[in-house]
């Protein structure tokens, strides 16, 4: 071995020096955690997955065990393989074509899509505990009028502004127009991250009460008629005001002179 060779040191578990660099491996995790982070990540898909099967066996035919041990079904009990296709496929249509279902699946789809979008940015982004390499964790989910909301807990050693660096990033993989990252008011480790999508006020403008009140007609929105073509009513004229007109105040000597006062501007007599 070379005398001018430096032998490696170690400092802790997964943590090396050699010379003047350092790396930092991350540590090995539990099999049973990490399955156990999985399931709770796919909690969503797991329970339509899990009510859909539910649904396509109770609707089945009954089994019973034959005398060789095989599952036999009885004859005239619950629905075939095509009838239960065919009344899950109805349903999914109907729940398509009512609006109020629609959006509600819809949206809340988003929520779920935006949650694994926004985990993926920050492990793609390297937001991690620079030690154990730990992602926060998304906690919920859900739609707003704008997009939707996810709740993050942060692990030890983030803070909420490296969070909302990643702003433009978190609009960018979300499909969105914008990202608000937003800490709690009573705890720093929890973060709102707001996906902005769409903007209520664009579709109606606010119509205010000035128009109505500055043309004397309190039924007048003050907004012009559509162009209806050539056989349109013609509008009717607006009604004349009822205030009362009030004179204006008398001007005093001092501005001009008086018909029969001698009047005149200060600086005469000065």
């Amino acid at each position: 071995m070379p005398r001018n060779a430096a032998p490696a040191r170690t400092f802790g578990a997964g943590k090396s020096r050699v010379d003047s660099f350092e790396i930092i491996s991350a540590p090995p995790r539990n099999p049973v955690i990490r399955v156990l982070a999985l399931l709770l990540r796919l909690r969503a898909e797991l329970l339509v997955a899990a009510v859909l099967i539910t649904a396509w066996v109770a609707l089945g035919p009954d089994h019973v065990t034959g005398t060789d041990g095989v599952a036999i079904e009885v004859t005239g009990t619950g629905l075939d393989t095509t009838t239960r296709a065919a009344l899950f496929a109805a349903v999914a249509l109907l729940l398509a074509a009512v609006p109020w279902t629609r959006r509600f699946l819809f949206h809340r789809a988003q929520a779920v899509l935006s949650r694994h979008r926004v985990r993926q940015v920050l492990v793609e982004r390297r937001v991690l505990n620079s030690r154990s390499r730990a992602c926060p964790l998304t906690v919920w989910a859900r739609p707003n009028r704008v997009g939707e909301v996810v709740w993050l807990f942060l692990r030890a050693g983030l803070a909420p502004k490296t969070i909302e660096e990643e702003a433009e990033e978190l609009a960018s993989a979300c499909f969105a127009r914008e990202a608000r990252v937003t800490a709690w008011s009573s705890t720093t480790n929890v973060v709102r991250v707001e996906i902005i999508r769409r903007d209520p006020l664009a579709p109606n403008l606010i119509r205010s009460d000035l128009f109505r009140w500055a043309a004397g007609n309190p039924s007048d929105d003050g907004w012009p008629a559509p162009d209806a073509g050539q056989d349109a009513p013609i509008p009717a004229p607006r009604p004349e005001q009822t205030r009362p007109v009030i004179p204006p105040a008398p001007r005093p000597a001092i501005d001009g002179p008086a018909p029969d006062a001698r009047g005149g501007d200060w600086s005469e007599y000065v």
